[in-house]
């Protein structure tokens, strides 16, 4: 895949479905670009589609101004894997990760996701997001 072919497949990942935006819906997006076999994989275990699109959905909600910028992008030599470093920011309004907020404190965190591309869909993402950091922001 070229590298042109590989950022239309993952860019909308970052700028319309966990970036919250007007132009779509985070479910619209996901569910065209991720496979149906698709797994998110991280240390606390895995997410299938479904999952995951209800929670980017629920992030929209509850973080109406969050942002996920990727900062760099990393082509494997197969063209099939991405690594992508992002900054994701917002300031959540409700419970979010045990903490009952009012939206007046922000989070910025870095995230490192590596997609694996098949047939022009994302079919798995390992991901890291540096959600210490962005707690100890919050409780401020």
């Amino acid at each position: 895949m070229t590298k042109d072919e590989v950022q239309a497949i993952v860019a909308p990942f970052y700028k319309q479905a966990l970036t919250v935006n007007t132009e779509t819906t985070s479910t619209a997006v996901l569910e065209k670009i991720l496979a149906d076999s698709f797994q998110s994989i991280n240390s606390q275990g895995s997410k299938d589609k479904a999952t995951l699109i209800q929670q980017v959905a629920g992030f929209w909600k509850l973080i109406p101004n969050l942002v996920w910028e990727p900062q760099d992008l990393v082509i494997g030599v197969d063209g099939k894997k991405v690594v992508v470093r992002a900054v994701a920011t917002g300031s959540p309004k409700g419970n979010f990760m045990g903490m009952e907020l009012d939206g007046s404190k922000p989070f910025k965190i870095d995230t490192t996701d590596i997609h694996e591309i098949d047939n022009g869909q994302i079919v798995r993402v390992h991901h890291l997001e540096d959600w210490a950091t962005g707690l100890k922001q919050l409780k401020g």
